[in-house]
């Protein structure tokens, strides 16, 4: 239960935020940060794929999963804590484009919770433990720390994008 609840708390904890938004401060952003735009297609990008890779390996059984010892400690301590490490990377297939379209990006993120919860519904509790997709820092994930890791994820990124929000509203119009 505990993962629909996040799971239902990403689009509202993301994207709600940004209903009012004006167009030009989707791509406004600190020096050297990632702006609104950037954030949301970061996001998009991360829950679009390993959704997309868990529903490709429903009909994968015997699956085992592949984590070294120290994937395993990350996992648990990212997963138990609820926080994102300061000097993690983002790997390559979640950076975003430079100037990344808002609607795409925000769309993207709604298929991919969408999916998240189609799963959920439609696929047997037990089956949901026994499929795993890499984590490129984490290992092997099944759904639920998926779901577990989005959440904890967008979250860290929330502050972000209320931080640019902030500096929306004193910018000159």
């Amino acid at each position: 239960m505990k993962g629909r609840h996040q799971l239902a708390a990403l689009e509202p904890m993301v994207l709600g935020p940004l209903h009012d938004m004006k167009p030009e401060d989707w791509h406004r952003a600190p020096k050297g940060k990632w702006s609104v735009a950037q954030i949301v297609s970061h996001l998009a990008k991360g829950v679009d794929l390993s959704s997309t890779v868990l529903e490709q390996r429903k009909e994968t059984f015997g699956m085992l999963r592949r984590s070294s010892p120290g994937q395993s400690v990350l996992r648990h301590l990212t997963l138990t804590l609820g926080r994102i490490p300061p000097m993690w990377k983002s790997p390559a297939s979640s950076v975003p484009d430079d100037k990344p379209d808002a609607e795409e990006a925000s769309a993207q993120f709604r298929m991919g919770v969408e999916r998240f919860t189609s799963i959920i519904k439609s696929w047997p509790a037990t089956r949901q433990l026994e499929v795993f997709v890499k984590h490129p820092v984490l290992g092997d994930l099944n759904v639920h720390e998926w779901i577990r890791f989005h959440f904890v994820h967008a979250r860290h990124h929330s502050k972000q994008i209320a931080e640019r929000l902030k500096r929306a509203k004193k910018a000159p119009s």
